[in-house]
């Protein structure tokens, strides 16, 4: 009878120690690389390609009393980077979307936010009466991607500011920003 009791407590043990090692781990993200010593060349740019079909990344934008207005989702695409801003309560009128060259966007200003970055010609946007912007635009020759030469993953970072007005008015208000890479 002892005996059969140890085997007993043998069999649930390893019973119990088996589910216990079949629990599921973690997935790995899309996209994300994992190495395994059978990779091919093939595989691996296979994997890169994945990468750069799923860059892309969304923004809290902030408008100048820090209150948090909407989403600028940056996306990877075939000719640069598309940016669709989803906004709400946007002060009616003309619309200049910039991105600057350092990775913070302190309100109400927006001054630490660095110099604009003149090679993205963006087109003016008009936000309705509403004050409600669902726009795309699209920034040629950009990337999110570290080692593109016009990548907005820079070391010192890159922000988008909002501001009021046509670039050809003499007086503008900044609207909204937010940090696209802060600094690494």
């Amino acid at each position: 009878m002892k005996q059969w009791i140890s085997w007993l407590a043998v069999l649930s043990t390893s019973i119990l120690l088996a589910a216990c090692s079949e629990s599921e781990a973690p997935e790995i993200a899309p996209g994300a690389e994992q190495s395994d010593s059978d990779s091919t060349d093939e595989e691996t740019e296979n994997a890169a390609e994945t990468d750069e079909d799923m860059a892309a990344l969304s923004i809290d934008m902030y408008n100048s009393n820090s209150e948090r207005v909407g989403t600028a989702v940056f996306d990877e695409v075939e000719d640069g980077v598309s940016v669709t801003l989803n906004l709400e309560d946007i002060p009616s009128g003309t619309l200049r979307m910039e991105i600057h060259d350092a990775g913070f966007a302190t309100p109400p200003n927006f001054e630490d936010s660095g110099e604009p970055i003149s090679q993205y010609e963006v087109p003016e946007i008009e936000v309705s009466e509403n004050g409600v912007v669902n726009q795309t635009v699209t920034l040629s020759e950009a990337s999110l991607l570290p080692e593109e030469a016009q990548t907005l993953a820079t070391e010192e970072g890159t922000s988008i500011v909002l501001l009021s007005g046509s670039e050809s008015e003499q007086t503008q208000s900044h609207v909204a920003g937010g940090i696209i890479f802060p600094p690494q």
